[in-house]
């Protein structure tokens, strides 16, 4: 029910933000962010008393002065007086806080689900090789796994393989360096159990495939989207049965090709975060909004 609602949440937000998908994918984070730091500053205008706060801005701007001067007269009373008259203008402030807050969050919602579907990953091409992966239980290694044969795809290494014990994949950057330390230490990388990987190609027909894997008398669908701005979904959790978790190994969107993943946030929110927090302090000076 929640993966249907989520697919058609981020194919009707495909209309309004599908330009997005023709820009490089940097740029493309970039312009998410910054809309998401648009909808948190402009929001305001329609609820909260700009007039108020305002003012209310130039009153603390005026008795940071004063507070200033009081300490360079080291006048104690002066002091504590403009501190008190800050902190009640601060206070009445966070009335206003509430209701921005409420109502960016449809658009920044909207726009999340939209972003999580679309900009997490580089869309696999033909010609390229993408890693389909299967987990199972460590009970399950030494045993064989199958994808059905699909009409315009190849796999690499045929199209049966053995569950083997799975690795946790080498270190390839500083980043990627950095943060093995970190969950390391942290003690957050999950455990490891059995796993099958098929190595698939579609050299040149792009398109939606449908994947069959079948272990252990099941069979369990997967779709495979090649050559196209959008990708298929990366993990998919079959309801029951010994595959714990199919997934397709893309390659995730790392801002300047850097910015990885942090622990538990992936490379994409990391960066997402890093772009629209200082922007929406940047936008309400740039156009006055308090």
């Amino acid at each position: 029910m929640l993966e249907t609602l989520n697919n058609v949440i981020v194919e009707a937000m495909d209309y309004v933000f599908g330009w997005m998908l023709l820009l490089p994918r940097d740029v493309m984070l970039f312009a998410v962010a910054i809309l998401t730091s648009a909808a948190l500053t402009f929001v305001r205008i329609w609820t909260t008393d700009q007039d108020w706060l305002g003012r209310a801005a130039a009153d603390k701007k005026r008795l940071g002065q004063l507070l200033k001067q009081a300490k360079r007269d080291k006048d104690k009373d002066a002091k504590q007086r403009h501190k008190l008259m800050v902190n009640m203008i601060k206070i009445r402030s966070l009335r206003f806080e509430g209701k921005p807050l409420l109502v960016a969050i449809v658009p920044v919602a909207l726009l999340g689900t939209w972003a999580f579907g679309r900009i997490a990953y580089v869309p696999p091409q033909a010609g390229e090789t993408i890693e389909v992966r299967a987990y199972l239980p460590t009970s399950a290694i030494g045993g064989r796994a199958h994808i059905v044969p699909v009409k315009g795809l190849e796999s690499e290494g045929g199209w049966t393989q053995r569950v083997v014990a799975d690795t946790y994949p080498e270190p390839q950057t500083a980043w990627e360096r950095m943060n093995r330390k970190l969950t390391d230490w942290c003690g957050m990388n999950p455990p490891l159990e059995g796993v099958a990987v098929w190595k698939l190609k579609a050299p040149q027909a792009a398109g939606r495939y449908r994947l069959k894997i079948r272990y252990a008398g099941r069979t369990y669908g997967k779709d495979l989207l090649v050559g196209s701005r959008h990708y298929a979904s990366a993990l998919d959790i079959p309801a029951g049965g010994p595959v714990q978790a199919i997934e397709l190994a893309m390659k995730p969107v790392r801002l300047f090709g850097f910015v990885g993943d942090l622990l538990f946030i992936p490379g994409w929110i990391l960066a997402y975060l890093l772009i629209a927090i200082p922007f929406v302090f940047i936008l309400r000076p740039i156009f006055k909004i308090y």
